[in-house]
């Protein structure tokens, strides 16, 4: 009994310590003094990063009160010791998932798609999905509600390069899966899915009988002149791409992906990405922005709007409670984005080496929240 009250005890202690931090932090984060030199603030941090050996070369833009900040840091290649700039080109990974959901929205806006569709009525001539699958809509697959796992088992036993693991896959692999969605959860449970995101983008090419990369150049890319940005590397952008290194600094390629593109193959500037975040800022800002901003919205009382991920606890400890954002993580590279429609501002970061920069990236949410720039 007497042990029973000592625990008791201690799990009350640690609660309220656990509250006291909570409360501290809270008030820290939403009274940060103004020093009024923005630019001085992001450089610290970055090149704090860099020193402690987090990435290689990093880029970051900023938009905000209408002005743009670009700042590169570190080097490009380990050979070269050039720095980056805004118009060194990174793989973005899962980041380039709102490519897809951006683009479905335009195509739902044109009428050419309705997000309750269900994705066997895209299929009907390809595949009979299993009874698993039979209620699943595109918003599921837009929201990472589809019940569908990350990768199925069939693809992660196909993935047996390490350094460019989605390059064997086939678009059978896919229709194999759908006729047994093994493993599949029922709709409305979150779980972050790959698969279902590549299966999205691949129903976007069906429906409009265009390729994928194609496709979100005329809908997407095109009208925002976001003319560095690309998922197919050739002989015309290749000597803009910035090698990329893995978590232990090694050199890493480019991931190919020809099945499941629309999960995350687009490789892009800071200066392109600034462009698509203006567009997500400001309705009137380019004829598209109206429903690129549209996908921002909390869809099925979830975690996510179309593709973006809405403000977590983290965010929220943080005071940035009104964000969108999105991560992104490859052999060689990571990427953060975020924007802030309420305050007006938003930041990419662009990292060559496979080490998640989504925590630096919410603390410079937080600076750019609460700093303004240098008069």
């Amino acid at each position: 009994m007497k042990a029973i009250k000592i625990i008791g005890i201690l799990i009350l202690v640690i609660g309220l310590l656990a509250f006291g931090l909570y409360l501290f932090i809270k008030f820290k984060t939403n009274n940060v003094e103004d020093k009024q030199n923005l630019e001085a603030s992001i450089d610290k941090q970055a090149t704090k990063y860099i020193q402690e050996g987090n990435s290689l070369g990093l880029v970051v833009g900023v938009v905000k009160n209408g002005k743009t900040f670009f700042r590169g840091y570190g080097t490009i290649n380990k050979e070269k010791q050039i720095p980056p700039d805004s118009l060194s080109v990174f793989e973005l990974a899962s980041t380039s998932k709102l490519f897809t959901t951006s683009t479905l929205q335009l195509l739902v806006d044109e009428r050419q798609i309705k997000l309750e569709d269900k994705i066997q009525t895209f299929l009907k001539d390809k595949v009979k999905i299993s009874s698993l699958g039979k209620n699943t809509t595109i918003l599921h697959l837009a929201t990472h509600l589809s019940g569908f796992p990350s990768l199925p088992n069939s693809f992660i036993a196909k993935m047996t390069d390490e350094r460019n693991p989605y390059k064997d896959l086939v678009t059978q692999d896919i229709y194999n899966y759908l006729k047994t969605c093994e493993d599949k959860q029922a709709e409305g449970n979150y779980d972050y899915s790959n698969f279902g995101m590549g299966l999205l983008g691949h129903l976007l090419e069906i429906k409009s009988g265009t390729k994928y990369e194609k496709l979100v150049r005329q809908k997407l890319l095109d009208p925002l002149q976001m003319k560095n940005t690309f998922a197919t590397v050739d002989s015309t952008n290749k000597n803009s791409i910035v090698q990329g290194y893995d978590e232990n600094g090694n050199a890493a390629p480019i991931w190919t992906d020809n099945v499941l593109t629309g999960a995350g193959s687009f490789l892009s500037n800071a200066s392109d990405m600034v462009k698509f975040i203006k567009a997500n800022l400001r309705e009137n800002e380019t004829t598209i922005s109206k429903s690129l901003i549209q996908t921002h919205k909390r869809q099925l009382n979830g975690e996510t709007g179309l593709g973006w991920i809405l403000a977590s606890n983290a965010d929220k400890l943080l005071g940035n409670t009104d964000i969108v954002w999105h991560n992104g993580i490859a052999g060689g590279y990571a990427s953060y984005l975020a924007v802030d429609k309420t305050n007006g501002f938003g930041i990419i970061v662009l990292s060559n080496k496979a080490v998640d920069v989504s925590a630096f990236g919410m603390k410079l949410v937080l600076t750019i929240r609460t700093q303004s720039w240098k008069k």
